[in-house]
């Protein structure tokens, strides 16, 4: 028996199409679906990258094969790519006739795609190499593919993924709210980010003009399954189950210095709150957090993330907090995924006395000469401090579902481990 490694990128545009919709027309179209090793493999990787599409996934199919001449199993793929892909898309294909994740080259070059920008030219020469590659346009999706089929999961989730007539590509997407809604409470915690309960919105389905019709993430891929089949809506004409590395943090990287940040990468990163919390117009909420080495970063939680802002609004200077997300370069922001409180600050103020026979509070009797009640006459020598009690705990804040990176590990799978 022999094995053929393909990775695939970008054949969509922000017009449509979906590469997972390719994958999986080329299981079906060239019956391939009993050769796999394992599912196809939906690789989300730098979610930073200012030049991606939409949630920048790249996929690998294995394959197990028996006496097919696979020279022209190559061919048809290709033929098939370029029958779907979008026009303006940048495609990228590889094959490799060796598993590529025993090459610790392809290893490491697709654990730094999920974290960190990589090169075009590095993904072309691994290809060159090691295996064999076709571009369309600017060949950009080499890198996405090379990516896909070198990745080994540290952690792993599953979608499974239903797909639309081609009439209805384009037009608004007709699933029954209350079946998403029973399927979230009926099979959770096992699956999880399909309908957002604080904002009471779907989240399985996307808004984009592909022929995607909803997606469902979860750890069980037998729960999934199940699940799928209790959905209410159009008609769906075709399923593909993926293997994904969603919902695993694997793009954050750990960094104890802020001046070690780099623009267009995913951090976690501990710090005192130094500048309060802030509203900008557009309804941002800013706050700046210093860290061990003495520099200060600015952190946002952008409108889109509704009311964790109000979590980030109750933030005082002093508290202690471990902040995770994506690096914006200009301003060099960190756009906040969540973050954990780990020591909250005493949150008081001194105020003049109150007079204790007439409850008013009391006014200065002069510099350095204490307070008095100017109605009662009483006397006090110095300010209260008055202590108010903080609406926060000492636990991790995440933002909603509507807002998560398809890479950000829900606190529902935290609970689980």
């Amino acid at each position: 028996m022999s094995e053929l490694h393909i990775g695939l990128d970008d054949t969509d545009s922000q017009k449509g199409m979906c590469s997972t919709y390719v994958v999986s027309q080329i299981l079906q179209k060239l019956d391939l679906r009993k050769n796999l090793i394992s599912p196809p493999e939906l690789v989300r990787l730098n979610p930073t990258i200012p030049w991606k599409t939409r949630g920048n996934g790249a996929l690998s199919i294995r394959l197990k094969l028996g006496q097919k001449n696979i020279e022209n199993l190559k061919k048809e793929i290709i033929e098939l790519v370029e029958e779907y892909r979008e026009e303006s898309s940048n495609s990228g294909v590889v094959f490799f006739d060796n598993d590529p994740r025993n090459i610790e080259e392809l290893r490491d070059f697709s654990k730094k795609a999920v974290k960190e920008i990589v090169k075009i030219q590095n993904a072309r020469e691994l290809a060159k190499e090691y295996g064999e590659a076709y571009e369309f346009g600017n060949g950009q999706g080499v890198v996405g593919a090379v990516c896909a089929v070198g990745y080994v999961f540290s952690d792993y989730t599953f979608e499974l993924i239903g797909y639309r007539k081609k009439e209805r590509w384009g037009t608004e997407r007709d699933l029954e709210k209350n079946s998403v809604k029973k399927i979230s409470k009926k099979y959770s915690p096992t699956i999880w980010d399909n309908f957002d309960w604080r904002n009471s919105e779907m989240v399985l389905s996307p808004n984009s003009p592909c022929p995607v019709l909803f997606g469902i993430r979860g750890d069980s891929k037998e729960r999934i399954i199940e699940a799928s089949k209790e959905l209410r809506g159009e008609e769906v004409v075709l399923k593909q189950l993926f293997k994904t590395n969603q919902g695993t943090d694997e793009h954050l990287q750990h960094k104890k210095n802020i001046d070690k940040i780099k623009p267009y990468t995913s951090v976690i990163i501990k710090g005192e709150v130094v500048r309060e919390p802030e509203t900008i117009e557009g309804g941002h909420v800013i706050l700046g957090i210093c860290g061990e080495a003495g520099n200060v970063i600015d952190c946002a939680a952008y409108e889109p993330t509704k009311d964790f802002r109000n979590t980030i609004r109750k933030l005082i200077k002093g508290d202690t907090i471990k902040v995770f997300g994506g690096v914006r370069k200009k301003p060099l922001t960190i756009n906040l995924e969540k973050i954990k409180i780990i020591d909250l600050a005493i949150n008081s103020e001194e105020k003049n006395p109150v007079c204790p026979d007439c409850g008013n509070r009391m006014e200065s009797a002069g510099k350095e000469q204490g307070y008095r009640c100017r109605k009662c006459s009483t006397f006090a020598n110095k300010k209260v401090k008055i202590f108010r009690e903080r609406e926060l705990e000492e636990k991790v804040y995440e933002v909603p579902p509507t807002a998560r990176r398809h890479l950000s590990k829900p606190l529902i799978r935290e609970e689980q481990d």
